[in-house]
C-alpha cells in the first residue's frame, strides 16, 4: 500500500510545482475540509444512511485523500521544493495513514453502538482533525529544513514526567524525531500520550513561533 501511496504523492507533488501559489489551498483549508466532511459522514452513518462497511471504506478513502492534501500544502507552506521530497518524508505520511486507518473500525463501532449526534460526534471528530494537523505541522517543519525546536508550554494539571523532562530543551527537529517525540494523540513515548490535554508544543528556537503543536 505504501508504494502506491508514494507513487501518487510523487505525482501530486510534481503537478504542484506547476501551480501558482494563489491557486493552492492551505493546510488550514485541508483541516476544515476534513472536519466538515468527516462530521457529515459520521452523522449520515449514525442516521442510517449507509452500512458499516460502506462507512469504513468511505472514511479510509477520506483519510488517504486528506493525508495527501495536507502533505502537499504543508510542504509548500514550509517553503519546500517538491523536488526535494525524499522517501523518508513520504514514509512519515504513510506511517500516519496506517495508524489512523487502524482506528476507523473502532470509531464506526462506537457510532453504531451509541448513535451519538451533535457535540459527541464533534468531540471525536476533533481528535481526528487534531491528528491531521499534527501530520501537517511535522511535514511543514521538515520542509523548513532541520530547524532548532524548543519544547515548551504550560504544565497544566496533567503534565507527565516526560513533558517535565523535555520542557525547556532545544534540539534540531531530527533529534526530536529520532526519539519519536513529535507525534500527538497516542504517542507512547509520553505518559500523557500528547493528547489534547497536553499543553506542550514545539517552538522555533529563534523566532518563538509555534511549529508543532
Amino acid at each position: 500500500m505504501r508504494l502506491a501511496i508514494s507513487a501518487r504523492l510523487t505525482a501530486l507533488l510534481e503537478r504542484a510545482e506547476a501551480l501558482t501559489r494563489p491557486a493552492l489551498k492551505t493546510l488550514a483549508d485541508a483541516l476544515a475540509n476534513y472536519d466538515s466532511r468527516l462530521t457529515e459522514m459520521a452523522e449520515d452513518f449514525t442516521d442510517g444512511a449507509f452500512t458499516r462497511p460502506t462507512y469504513r471504506r468511505g472514511h479510509k478513502n477520506l483519510l488517504q485523500e486528506m493525508a495527501e492534501l495536507a502533505f502537499r500544502e504543508a510542504w509548500l507552506e514550509g517553503g519546500g521544493d517538491p523536488d526535494d521530497v525524499e522517501s523518508t518524508d513520504l514514509e512519515l505520511m504513510a506511517d500516519w495513514l496506517d495508524a489512523q486507518t487502524a482506528h476507523v473500525n473502532a470509531f464506526s463501532d462506537w457510532l453504531a453502538e451509541t448513535r451519538q449526534m451533535g457535540d459527541a460526534i464533534d468531540d471525536r471528530v476533533r481528535d481526528w482533525v487534531s491528528s491531521l494537523r499534527n501530520l501537517g505541522e511535522q511535514v511543514k517543519a521538515r520542509a523548513m529544513g532541520d530547524p532548532q525546536l524548543k519544547y515548551d508550554g504550560d504544565d497544566g494539571a496533567e503534565s507527565c514526567d516526560e513533558c517535565q523532562e523535555y520542557k525547556g530543551q532545544t534540539h534540531r527537529l531530527s533529534w526530536w524525531e529520532a526519539r519519536g517525540l513529535t507525534a500527538r494523540n497516542g504517542n507512547e513515548n509520553y505518559g500523557c500520550k500528547r493528547f489534547d490535554n497536553c499543553h506542550h508544543s514545539f517552538f522555533h528556537a529563534k523566532t518563538g513561533d509555534l511549529v508543532i503543536q
